[in-house]
Order: structure tokens, then sequence, then C-alpha cells
């Protein structure tokens, strides 16, 4: 009995072939069905599929409170959402330790560096709404 593809009947190798096809397309449909950046590395500009919630969160936010962000973020990393100090303790924009990320309000937990500048603006923001300027002795 010759098992390889050269010596298969031809039913089976269209079977083969379908099987695979399908097997594709299913891929490529999960793929296109993800949110957006739902499978990056993490980085600030394709993330975590959080647009739509934190986008509405910023639009409704105060223009002051929207250029405190922007002053503080940069004042503390250069507004660059991927940013880590500290050898590891500080991360994102607004340099959160992860503890106080995770506790925050409007927080969806994890680690700042896999979210979008916009959504970790908004934590911030409700952070200091919260609890004052005391996270950012330097810049807030």
């Amino acid at each position: 009995m010759n098992l390889s593809v050269g010596g298969m009947a031809p039913k089976l190798k269209m079977i083969l072939i379908l099987v695979a096809a399908a097997a594709a397309l299913t891929v490529t449909l999960v793929a296109a069905s993800a949110p957006v950046g739902a499978y990056s590395g993490g980085t600030g500009t394709s993330s975590t599929g959080d647009g739509g919630k934190y986008r509405r969160l910023w639009d409704d936010l105060s223009r002051r409170n929207k250029r405190w962000a922007n002053r503080t973020a940069e004042c503390e990393s250069g507004k660059d959402p991927d940013a880590i100090g500290g050898g590891g303790t500080y991360r994102g924009a607004f340099q959160f330790m992860k503890r106080t990320w995770r506790r925050a309000p409007k927080s969806p937990g994890g680690d700042p560096i896999k979210y979008r500048y916009r959504t970790q603006a908004v934590v911030a923001v409700y952070l200091k709404k919260r609890e004052g300027t005391d996270a950012w002795p330097n810049c807030g």
C-alpha cells in the first residue's frame, strides 16, 4: 500500500485539499473577527482592542484634564505609552507602578504598556480625580 501523496487515489487527494482549505479559511475568519491589535506585542499604537470605550471616556474629559494628561505624560516619559523606567518598576506614558495601575479607576488591569496612550491617559485622569497628583510628584 503506497501512502505517499503521489500514490493516493484522486478522491483522497481532493478530500485532503478541501480539509486544508477549510482549515485555512477558519484561521482567516477567526483572525479577521479579533479586535484590532488584539494579537500585537503590546505597543502603544496597536495594542489591546480598547478603542471604543476609552475613546468615549477621553472625548468626555474636559480640555483642562486633557491638557494635564498631555503635560504629565510628556514630563514622565516623553508621552511614550511603551516607556519603562526604574528597572521595570514604572511603566507606560504616565510611569504607573503595576499595582497603582491595577487599582486605579477605569483601569482595564494587566500591564499599562499593553494599552494605547488614550487608555493610559483616561486611567491617569480618573486616578488624579480620585487621589490627586501624588502619584506624579515631579510632573503632576
